[in-house]
C-alpha cells in the first residue's frame, strides 16, 4: 500500500507546482486590472470626467472583483494540496519509522495508573499513538486513545470487533478519501473541547413568546418619531427616538446579566460548526457514502444541522465589534433575538448535534485504525476466537515502534497458560511481552496487526513493567510493584477472560523473597481463563517450577552469541528454558571486573 502513496507524493507536488503558477500568474494580472482601475478613475478625473474613462475604471473593477474571486477559491485549493501532502508524507514517513512529521504524540491521555497504556507506550513520544493518529479533533483524537485504552474493553464482543474491522476495511480500500479528509481536518481543526458550543447544545427551553415579542415589537415603536418629524414635530420626535434608543440599551443591559450569553461566543461557535459542516460534506460526498459505515453514525440532516447552525452564528457576528453591537442595540433587541435564533437552532437539533459530533468522532477513530494495515509490509486481521477463553496465537508478530527495517519477527502461542520468559539481558523478552499487549490492543479496534497472522479472544489486559518509586506516596519500587501486581491479582478473582504482562517480577527485593513471592504471583494466576507472559532471570523459581511439574506453565527463552567483544542477538523466541546470562560479560566491557 505505501507505493500508493508514493505515486500521490509525486501527483501531489506536480499539482501543488501547477497551483503555484496559476497563483502567480493570477496574483499578477490582479495587480493589472488594479492599476487599470485606479489609473481609469483617475485618468477619467483628469480628463474632465471622461466617460470612456470612466467606463474602462469600472470594467477593471469588474474584473478585478472576478479575479479576487477566482484567485481565492485557488490559494484554497492549493491550502488543501499542501495538507495532503503533509498527510501524505506522514504515511510515508510511518512507513520507515521517522517520528520526525509527527507534531501529535497525545501525551494528555497519558496515565500512569492505567492498566497497560504506559507499559505498551501507548501515549507520547515514539507511541503508537503518536504513530497512527491522523484525527484532527478534539472527538476523534478521544475516540482513538479511549479504544487504545479498551474504555469499552468489558462489554467488548466479537461481533463489535468485526464491526470494526468491516469498516476499516471500507475505508483503507480508499486511501485517498483517508488523505482528504486529514487535509480538511488540518485546514478546519478542533483542538480544544468546543465548551461554548456543548453548553448551547445542551439548551432546552425555549426564550418565553413574550421576549420574543419585544424584539418584534420594538422596532415598529420607531414610527412614532418619525410620524411626529412627518408632521414638523421634531422636537417631539427626537425626545420620541430617545426613548425608544433607552428602551433598547435597558433591554441589552439586563440580557447580559442572563443566561443568553452564547451570543459572545457565536464567532468561535461559528467557527467549531464549520469544521464539523466541512466533515460532514465529505463524508456524505459520493465518495463518502462508499464507504458501507456512513448510514451508521450520519444522515443528510446532519449537514443541515450545522449549516442551520452557522447561519444563526452569522446573524451573531454582526454585533461582534463594541460599537456594532451598541448600535444594532440601540435600534432594536438586537442580541434577543440573536438568543433567540441560537436557542431556537439549540432546541430542535442539539441533542442531534451533540450525536453528530459524537458520530465524528467514532469515523476519525476508525480512520486511525486504518493506518497500521496501510504502513506495514506485513499485516493482517486479527481472528477473534470465542471458542477458547484466554487465547492468543500471533506469527511473524513485529513491534510497530521499532526500525522496520531491522526489526525481527516472533511466533508465539498460549492457551490459558502462563509462559515464563527467560533470557540474557537485552535479548528481546520485554519487547515480546510489549509485542503481543500492542497485537491485543490494536485487535481491538478492529485494526490489522503487523503479524502474518492472530488469532486471539477478547480479554481483559494488565501489565506490570515500568515499576517506579513515588516520593509522594512514600512508595518504593518494590511496594509500587506489589500494588500492581495486587491488582492483578485481584482482577483474576472476577473469572473473566484476562491476559497479563509481568516484567521481571519482584526485582526489588532479595532472592529468596522474590522466588517465593513470584511462586505465589503464578499459583494465584494459573487459572483456566488467564493467560500471561512473565519474564525473569529468577532460574531458581525455573528450577521448582520444574520440580514440582507445575500444570499450565510453559517455558520460552532468548539466546545469544559471543564473537570477541561483541554479543550478537538474533532476538528469535524459543522453545524451552534458558539460564544463560550476559551480566558478568557486559561488566567486563564497562571495566567492572
Amino acid at each position: 500500500m505505501t507505493d500508493f502513496f508514493s505515486k500521490e507524493a509525486s501527483a501531489l507536488k506536480e499539482q501543488q507546482q501547477e497551483l503555484d503558477r496559476k497563483n502567480r500568474r493570477l496574483s499578477l494580472l490582479r495587480l493589472v486590472f488594479f492599476v487599470l482601475f485606479a489609473g481609469g478613475g483617475i485618468a477619467g478625473f483628469v480628463k474632465g470626467y471622461n466617460p470612456g474613462l470612466f467606463a474602462v475604471s469600472a470594467a477593471a473593477l469588474i474584473v478585478f472583483g472576478v479575479l479576487c474571486y477566482v484567485h481565492g477559491k485557488s490559494k484554497r485549493k492549493a491550502a488543501f494540496v499542501e495538507a495532503k501532502i503533509v498527510s501524505n508524507d506522514r504515511y510515508l514517513a510511518r512507513a520507515v519509522g521517522d517520528y520526525s512529521k509527527f507534531e501529535d504524540d497525545g501525551k494528555e491521555f497519558t496515565n500512569h495508573s492505567h492498566s497497560y497504556s504506559s507499559d505498551l507506550d501507548l501515549f507520547g513520544s515514539h507511541s503508537i499513538y503518536e504513530l497512527y493518529n491522523v484525527s484532527h479533533s478534539v472527538w476523534g483524537r478521544k475516540a482513538f486513545a479511549d479504544k487504545l485504552t479498551g474504555k469499552d474493553i468489558m462489554s467488548l464482543d466479537k461481533k463489535t470487533i468485526l464491526e470494526r474491522q468491516k469498516a476499516v476495511k471500507k475505508l483503507s480500500e480508499d486511501p485517498g478519501f483517508l488523505l482528504d479528509y486529514e487535509a480538511t481536518g488540518m485546514i478546519n481543526p478542533i483542538t480544544k473541547v468546543p465548551e461554548a458550543l456543548i453548553r448551547l447544545c445542551s439548551k432546552s427551553k425555549k426564550i418565553p413568546s413574550s421576549y420574543k415579542l419585544l424584539y418584534k415589537l420594538i422596532p415598529l415603536i420607531w414610527l412614532v418619531p418619525l410620524i411626529l418629524l412627518f408632521m414638523g414635530k421634531g422636537g417631539y420626535a427626537r425626545i420620541a427616538a430617545l426613548l425608544v434608543i433607552l428602551i433598547n440599551l435597558v433591554i441589552w443591559f439586563v440580557m447580559t446579566k442572563m443566561e443568553f450569553t452564547d451570543i459572545f461566543k457565536a464567532g468561535l461557535i461559528s467557527k467549531q460548526a464549520v469544521a464539523v459542516k466541512k466533515r460532514i460534506e465529505l463524508i456524505m460526498s459520493e465518495d463518502g457514502r462508499k464507504q458501507l459505515f456512513v448510514p451508521e453514525y450520519l444522515s443528510d440532516e446532519s449537514s443541515v444541522e450545522a449549516e442551520e447552525l452557522i447561519r444563526a452564528c452569522n446573524l451573531c457576528s454582526v454585533r461582534e465589534q463594541p460599537i456594532s453591537a451598541l448600535i444594532l442595540n440601540s435600534v432594536m433587541p438586537y442580541d434577543l433575538m440573536c438568543a433567540d435564533r441560537l436557542i431556537d437552532w439549540a432546541c430542535k437539533y442539539g441533542e442531534s448535534f451533540i450525536g453528530t459530533i459524537g458520530s465524528l468522532g467514532q469515523i476519525e477513530s476508525l480512520m486511525c485504525a486504518c493506518v497500521p494495515g496501510l504502513v506495514s509490509d506485513n499485516a493482517c486481521y486479527p481472528s477473534i476466537n470465542e471458542e477458547k477463553s484466554a487465547y492468543f496465537k500471533g506469527t511473524d508478530m513485529v513491534h510497530p515502534l521499532l526500525d522496520p527495517s531491522s526489526v525481527v519477527s516472533n511466533s508465539v502461542t498460549i492457551d490459558s497458560q502462563v509462559a515464563l520468559i527467560t533470557g540474557s539481558n537485552m535479548s528481546g523478552k520485554t519487547t515480546l511481552i510489549r509485542t503481543v499487549g500492542i497485537m491485543c490492543v490494536l485487535a481491538y479496534t478492529g485494526s490489522m496487526v503487523p503479524a502474518s497472522s492472530v488469532d486471539l479472544s477478547v480479554m481483559r489486559i494488565m501489565t506490570s513493567m515500568r515499576i517506579a518509586d513515588s516520593l509522594e506516596e512514600s512508595m518504593s519500587t518494590f511496594k509500587a510493584e506489589l500494588v500492581r501486581i495486587g491488582s492483578i491479582v485481584k482482577a483474576a478473582s472476577d473469572e473473566k477472560p484476562l491476559l497479563f504482562l509481568i516484567d521481571e517480577i519482584f526485582r526489588g527485593t532479595n532472592s529468596q523473597d522474590r522466588t517465593d513471592g513470584a511462586e505465589m504471583v503464578l499459583k494465584n494466576l494459573s487459572k483456566p481463563y488467564i493467560s500471561g507472559f512473565m519474564t525473569t532471570h529468577d532460574y531458581a523459581l525455573c528450577d521448582r517450577i520444574v520440580e514440582q511439574k507445575y500444570e499450565g506453565i510453559i517455558f520460552c527463552h532468548f539466546s545469544e552469541r559471543y564473537e570477541g567483544d561483541n554479543i550478537i542477538f538474533d532476538y528469535t523466541l524459543r522453545d524451552g528454558l534458558s539460564h544463560e546470562s550476559n551480566a558478568k560479560f557486559l561488566m567486563n566491557l564497562v571495566g567492572i571486573k
